[in-house]
């Protein structure tokens, strides 16, 4: 494809082809599978365990909802743990606004860069931004508890479990800056997007950092796997 044909606005109505042809329900679900069978499984588990706990983990039927979160302190104190939680924890949720704001960033960017890409790679880009977000933020957490060990932004970072998709998700929405004409566009309303969510939603700096790291590894690392960057220069 060449530069000029490609959008400004790299993003594709749920139930169309890249075309614009609406597509039949067979058709559509093969060319969003990930997408379809994420939001299918996330709604499953939410509305069969509930909202994911951020904090306790005691009662018996937590115990899957637990391992289903990124603990920053088992990065060293139970690695296999906290990598397996990196696998699990995209699963789960721990809010209504959560479990929402997850599945409207699939219906809109991942399903999206789903069919213009597919599957296999969709997952691959989407879980890989996750491990190294995951991975870095929780070392980061860890160094600031050894560096500042009474300050209370560390300490309820590191007192909480943490899930979902959203890292996910904002890396797909780098690696989409390839498939547009512009290359400050797409960053540039994530970013904005994400200052409106800190300064409205309240966000954690975590989480907050967590998206941005994503946000620039899908860029990178598509970019990359592409080469879309020898293709420009």
């Amino acid at each position: 494809m060449k530069k000029q044909s490609l959008p400004v606005l790299p993003w594709t109505w749920t139930w169309c082809a890249l075309d614009g042809r609406p597509l039949r329900p067979l058709e559509l679900f093969l060319s969003r599978k990930f997408s379809f069978v994420y939001l299918a499984v996330i709604w499953a588990i939410w509305f069969g365990w509930g909202l994911g706990p951020e904090h306790e983990c005691i009662d018996l039927g937590a115990r899957l909802k637990c391992v289903g979160g990124l603990w920053p302190e088992e990065v060293f104190s139970d690695p296999l743990k906290f990598l397996v939680g990196i696998i699990v924890a995209p699963w789960f949720h721990n809010s209504w606004e959560h479990i929402l704001f997850v599945s409207m960033g699939f219906m809109i960017f991942v399903q999206s860069f789903e069919v213009r890409t597919g599957s296999i790679k969709t997952i691959l880009l989407f879980f890989s931004t996750i491990a190294l977000a995951g991975i870095l933020v929780a070392l980061a957490m860890n160094l600031g508890e050894v560096l500042w060990p009474d300050s209370n932004l560390i300490e309820q970072g590191m007192g909480r479990n943490w899930m979902g998709g959203s890292a996910g998700f904002f890396g797909i929405i780098g690696a989409s800056t390839h498939q547009s004409k512009s290359r400050a566009i797409v960053p540039l309303l994530a970013i904005i997007f994400e200052v409106w969510n800190s300064i409205q939603i309240g966000n954690s700096p975590f989480t907050s950092s967590a998206h941005m790291v994503s946000l620039l590894y899908g860029y990178l690392a598509w970019g990359w796997w592409t080469g879309a960057w020898k293709k420009e220069s």
